[in-house]
């Protein structure tokens, strides 16, 4: 059987959904893959949603992370700076 001449594309992923139902997205395409079953277009199209929710999801942590350390600087700033002017009240 002669071998099918590579895809030739922009860039590539996978979506699977593991046997405990958890949907993931995978970069590395040259992992095997062994599926019970060619995926539904409904499974298709709630898998990308899936992804896509879970990706959104990680990017508002990270935003809220990043705005919850920059409060807690500004924070330690104040206090920093509140016991200076009180040392200097002395």
């Amino acid at each position: 059987m002669p071998l099918e001449t590579p895809l030739q594309v922009r860039t590539a992923f996978m979506v699977v959904q593991h046997a405990n139902g958890e949907w993931e997205a995978l970069t590395d395409i040259t992992k095997p893959v062994e599926a019970e079953h060619t995926p539904s277009v409904i499974e298709m199209k709630f898998g990308a949603s899936e992804v896509v929710s879970d990706i959104e999801a990680s990017k508002q942590s990270a935003i809220t992370a990043h705005q919850l350390m920059a409060m807690t600087s500004q924070m330690q700033q104040s206090a920093a700076h509140q016991a200076l002017a009180g040392q200097l009240k002395l």
